[in-house]
């Protein structure tokens, strides 16, 4: 088994622990399905905490390993510009949905302050313990007060620069992965893009959404940027929690009746992708 280990370079221990946090303890809308604010607090600290031990345990038999976790990372707007709470949820949505998990890492502790309410701090042994830093991006979100919407929040999707909607209503907006890109260098780390992609039946517009994306991150690398790698979501198309068998994220089509994949001409662009930058 150890020897086995050896052989794997690149671990993920979590894969977007805010979106477990968010929609598994706080909207119930993902398992477990709760709505508990100090639970979800404590789910927090054990997935730090299990983080923290699982990177000593993975160097421990695998000492060149490269260890990090996945954070799904967003663009956040104001509804409407002109109103200050519009503008108020947009600045703490960015501070702790972005911020607060590479602040954590980079000083062992947990801020998250939310409006009206006071800073919760929590110690975690996180400290310095990442190789690179796994970004999954889609999409920008705007975001309103409401005080009779869960969590005082109303979220919407706007075609603002008009690259579209997906099929599940994301809004296309490829320039916000150079912002989130830029948080993450914070970290002064290597940076992989783990996630990015579209959920539509179009080949084509996955295609698009791709070029529109390694555009960006060309021009990142560019700007001095340590971007290391970038991973399309994904293969195959797969189940999402909120959406089912039809969100159709992948490479190859899946007839779900009879497991058989088709390869789509996305599939070919992505191979093109990786023979021609391998060349750089």
């Amino acid at each position: 088994m150890v020897a086995t280990l050896r052989n794997v370079r690149y671990w993920i221990t979590f894969n977007e622990p805010y979106v477990i946090l968010i929609g598994g303890y706080l909207d119930g809308c993902i398992p477990p399905g709760l709505r508990d604010v100090p639970l979800a607090l404590v789910a927090l600290k054990n997935i730090f905490t299990s983080h923290g031990k699982a990177y000593d345990i993975i160097h421990r038999y695998v000492p060149d390993a490269q260890v990090s976790i996945a954070h799904n990372m967003s663009v956040f707007a104001p509804w409407k510009k002109w109103n200050p709470f519009d503008r108020l949820l947009k600045k703490s949505a960015n501070r702790f949905y972005n911020h607060s998990i590479i602040n954590a890492f980079r000083t062992g502790v947990f801020i998250v302050k939310f409006p009206f309410s006071r800073a919760v701090q929590i110690e975690v042994p996180i400290k310095d313990k990442l190789d690179f830093f796994g970004v999954n991006y889609y999409t920008r979100i705007h975001l309103r007060f409401n005080p009779f919407k869960k969590m005082g929040v109303e979220l919407r999707h706007l075609d603002i620069d008009g690259h579209g909607l997906t099929n599940i209503g994301w809004e296309v907006h490829p320039r916000g992965l150079a912002k989130v890109l830029r948080y993450a260098s914070r970290l002064n780390l290597p940076i992989f893009i783990t996630e990015n992609g579209i959920a539509t039946h179009d080949a084509e517009m996955k295609v698009k959404y791709m070029k529109q994306h390694v555009d960006v991150i060309e021009r990142c690398l560019k700007d001095g940027l340590d971007v290391r790698g970038y991973f399309y979501w994904t293969l195959i198309d797969n189940y999402e929690w909120l959406q089912g068998l039809d969100a159709r994220f992948g490479l190859y089509r899946v007839d779900f009746k009879t497991l058989k994949r088709y390869p789509t001409s996305a599939a070919t662009y992505y191979a093109y992708l990786i023979q021609s930058r391998s060349k750089i």
